[in-house]
């Protein structure tokens, strides 16, 4: 009999830090889970981590918390670009601004910048005055570097109740500022349902505890948000992308937290990608959090092949491909899809 193959993740990502200098009133991690903290991967660990993963090349992705408190940031970029690998950063550009001369000479991919309104919608939003501000002087900063060409600058933008009704406006002022991409996100959160028929799943789990967190949907207007979306496309930007795609039906029920949302397919997050936390654990994601393993103590594509992960993929394909507090998760990484080698899906209960 032939042995199945293996799973080899082309994804991995890194949350250095889930420390922040913001206070982001829609946070996922804060809204809808209780704090994670702990000590955070040494530069030697990380080092380690790295060549262990570096048998084939991969899409490493740095995030947090906030990276660019992590001095030793452009070290491990430029360590990931010498193993062969892609390297993308994920900041919110609320501090280390200077460090960003040092990432690019790096060799760093991609910068992913989260900003999330006009300038009074963002600096609102994030709860620090003059955040656009900042954010604006470094993208040009970014734009200027003799580096620049080679590495990609996106502006991730999540929907919100200040920014829903005027997301025109926020498209133009982030276009204004010469990025190769704006990506617009649907809010993520947890309705009570959700956690409710999650728990039943999932007894027990390892990891932070998630919470309700549908009144980040109070006020949003879906049909206010999908005359802007429609503003937004009318500008054939082929900058502009929108993580989900919905209908207007489809966004009625994003943000009703009473309708019962059912996902088609099958995250693809635990057949192609590794996440691993501040302190080493292997996670599912970031939003659920559930810990399969440790990357101290273990071979990290040992693990992935491994029991814990085993089951949580069991776990999923039990419930259809999806689990319920998944139902508004609208990460890139995971839209629906049949990977290979996934088990036979069972009719959602």
């Amino acid at each position: 009999m032939t042995a199945p193959a293996l799973l080899d993740p082309r994804h991995v990502t890194l949350d250095l830090t889930y420390r922040c200098p913001l206070n982001c009133d829609f946070c996922f991690m804060a809204k809808s889970s209780t704090a994670r903290r702990g000590p955070e991967l040494s530069r030697g660990h990380l080092g380690r981590l790295v060549d262990s993963l570096s048998a084939a090349p991969r899409r490493f992705y740095l995030s947090g918390g906030e990276p660019l408190l992590r001095p030793d940031l452009p070290w491990l970029v430029k360590y990931i670009k010498s193993r062969g690998h892609y390297c993308r950063v994920i900041t919110s550009l609320s501090c280390g601004a200077g460090a960003l001369p040092a990432l690019l000479a790096a060799g760093l991919d991609e910068l992913t910048v989260s900003v999330h309104g006009t300038p009074a919608i963002h600096d609102k939003c994030v709860g620090r005055p003059g955040a656009f501000a900042a954010i604006a002087a470094a993208c040009a900063a970014v734009n200027s570097s003799p580096f620049r060409k080679r590495s990609k600058l996106v502006f991730w933008c999540t929907v919100n109740k200040a920014s829903h009704a005027a997301l025109h406006a926020v498209y133009k002022a982030l276009a204004a500022l010469k990025p190769d991409e704006i990506a617009f996100h649907h809010l993520d959160f947890i309705t009570a349902g959700d956690l409710a028929r999650t728990n039943k799943v999932l007894p027990g789990r390892g990891g932070p505890r998630l919470k309700v967190s549908q009144d980040l949907a109070a006020g949003i207007s879906p049909g206010r948000l999908y005359a802007q979306i429609l503003k937004i496309k009318g500008e054939r930007d082929p900058r502009v992308r929108f993580d989900l795609e919905l209908s207007r039906a489809e966004m009625k029920r994003w943000y009703d937290p009473r309708a019962k949302l059912e996902r088609n397919g099958t995250c693809l997050g635990l057949w192609n990608g590794l996440w691993i936390d501040p302190s080493g654990n292997l996670i599912t994601c970031q939003p659920l959090g559930c810990r399969l393993g440790s990357a101290l103590k273990e071979n990290c594509l040992e693990a992935f092949n491994g029991p814990a992960y085993g089951r949580f993929r069991a776990a999923l394909a039990e419930r259809g491909g999806f689990l319920p507090t998944c139902s508004r998760c609208g990460r890139a990484a995971y839209m629906s899809g049949r990977p290979a080698g996934a088990p036979k899906l069972k009719p959602r209960p």
